[in-house]
């Protein structure tokens, strides 16, 4: 009996139910995890793991040529067109390529280790937050201990080759359990390993080598969920009589067309990485500095992605599949993609705003004052996440030059970073990377808007906003009833303050989708689309909205 694969509309909804069903899961053990970060380390250790961090994901960047954007877009190409021999040349060919350039960046972290230990130096010595016997004790650390900081971003640098791989190929097949699974691990183990190893006491070390097991750890699940797929996709196209074996030729290792578009998919991700605050943290003179910068933008970048978390790995698979004509139209998926992130982006910016300084008073207390880098940078974010959904429609209709163009743009943080830096200190720093990654977002919209005819919901954007700034109203309000914020809060203190948080949280939801509904509520189109998929509480949704 011949196995029917499941239609698009099925792998989409399903990935977008994974996707959500995971959002909890994930919420609760990084709050958890940031929580234990932030209050077991100090400024100057968090800045100092913060760095060795940025190091990596900028060198990681590098390596990876821009293949972890590629991939989704080819693996579903190529192995449609060759099955599953085809696509093991293509990871196989991918792999080679990065393990190559990773052994030219360890030759170079090799001979450069005397650069890295001067900043190291200059960062420890600018902190004026440090006291001189602890710099004096810091720099000694740095200075004993450089070829384990080195060791770290190297075995660092090898596991992100191998997950980047793996993991696209399993967001490739709309697999967001398995995906969503193996990030959980990735993003919360790595925290909890470092909080166990300052908790048993084997301070700086410690954390630098729980940073390495965790996505050790990940990558291993993600090999196992990969290698399953792949028998079971074997014995698929065993089934189906689908499996060739054609010669293995060169030419063949990557499909037409994959060199440029990861070409300009490396432009992408290193213009990205610049303009975020892996790479500006390195313009800030000091470690507590780093620390503070870093924690506001994780805030940030932490609610950010679980309100994305219902379109991680759907719109570049989804744009591809409506390009080859397996189903729906350009527009009319950009249009339900933007009006689900209006849903979830704009109120939740909106009250994350509204709440910045009591949530850090909860999260860490010493924190408080990185308040002002959430207030700059949850807008521009947000705002840059909707404008994404074009971007990534016109990088799979392969409008290069306008993809080009809006990285150039990104760079613009540089000068801006000079320009705001001097009177705005670390917020200026977090102002910069954040207008420059807005600007590229309006540049590559108004450009998918005249080249793909891409339209936005104006009307839907219009009714969700005015139910934001009302819950936005209300909250407002109802904040100034929080009691006092004292310098040194108890625990009791503290977890009566989240209690309230929360509470106010689910008061500002519900007046958001009380007055969206007065207002209109879903379109109809929305509200048939949203039908047709296969979620949970579906028809409870519709009619709530």
């Amino acid at each position: 009996m011949t196995t029917k694969a499941p239609s698009l509309a099925s792998q989409v909804s399903r990935a977008v139910v994974w996707n959500t069903l995971f959002v909890p899961f994930r919420m609760v053990m990084q709050v958890l995890a940031t929580v234990l970060k932030l209050n077991l380390l100090s400024p100057a250790a968090y800045g100092l793991l913060s760095i060795v961090s940025s190091a990596n994901n900028g060198l990681g960047t590098a390596i990876d040529m821009g293949t972890q954007r590629a991939l989704p877009k080819y693996i579903p190409e190529t192995h449609r067109s060759g099955g599953l021999p085809a696509t093991a040349r293509l990871l196989g060919a991918v792999f080679g390529a990065q393990m190559a350039l990773l052994a030219a960046v360890i030759v170079g972290l090799l001979a450069f280790r005397g650069n890295a230990l001067a900043y190291l130096h200059g960062a420890i010595s600018g902190d004026s937050n440090l006291t001189q016997q602890a710099q004096t004790e810091l720099v000694a650390y740095v200075s004993s201990h450089v070829w384990l900081l080195l060791g770290v971003v190297m075995a660092l640098l090898f596991l992100g080759v191998v997950y980047d791989i793996l993991m696209a190929y399993l967001v490739s097949f709309f697999k967001q359990r398995a995906w969503n699974t193996v990030a959980l691990v990735a993003g919360v183990l790595q925290p909890l390993l470092v909080a166990g190893a300052l908790l048993a006491g084997w301070g700086v070390t410690g954390a630098l080598v729980a940073i390495v097991v965790a996505p050790a750890v990940a990558v291993a699940l993600a090999l196992w969920s990969v290698a399953r797929l792949a028998i079971s996709d074997w014995r698929f196209q065993i089934g189906v009589g689908a499996i060739q074996n054609p010669k293995s030729k060169i030419q063949n290792l990557l499909p037409p067309g994959f060199i440029r578009y990861s070409g300009v998919s490396l432009l992408m991700t290193m213009t990205d990485f610049i303009a975020s605050r892996g790479f500006v943290i390195f313009l800030v003179p000091s470690l507590s500095e780093v620390a503070l910068l870093t924690a506001g933008a994780e805030v940030v970048a932490m609610m950010l992605s679980y309100l994305f978390t219902p379109m991680v790995g759907v719109q570049v698979p989804l744009f591809t599949r409506v390009r080859a004509g397996e189903g729906g139209t350009l527009n009319g998926a950009y249009q339900s993609l933007v009006r689900l992130q209006l849903l979830l982006l704009v109120p939740g910016g909106v009250g994350l705003m509204l709440l910045a300084q009591p949530a850090l008073h909860v999260l860490a207390p010493s924190y408080t004052t990185a308040a002002p880098i959430v207030w700059v940078l949850t807008p521009c974010l947000f705002i840059e996440c909707l404008l994404t959904t074009a971007h990534n429609a016109l990088i799979v209709y392969e409008k290069l030059r306008i993809i080009v163009l809006s990285r150039v743009l990104a760079l613009s943080v540089v000068p801006l970073v000079w320009l705001l830096a001097p009177t705005l200190g670390v917020v200026g720093v977090a102002l910069a990377y954040g207008l420059a990654r807005l600007v590229s977002g309006l540049w590559v919209t108004a450009n998918g808007f005249r080249l793909l005819q891409l339209r936005w919901p104006w009307r839907f954007t219009g009714r969700v906003a005015l139910a934001s700034g009302i819950m936005g109203l209300v909250v407002a309000l109802l904040t100034m009833l929080l009691p006092a914020l004292s310098l040194e809060p108890t625990v009791a203190a503290r977890m009566q303050t989240a209690v309230l948080l929360g509470a106010l949280a689910v008061v500002g939801a519900a007046v958001f989708v009380i007055t969206l509904r007065l207002l209109g509520g879903l379109d109809q189109s929305d509200r048939e689309q949203l039908l047709k998929m296969k979620l949970p509480l579906k028809r409870w949704v519709t009619r709530l909205l």
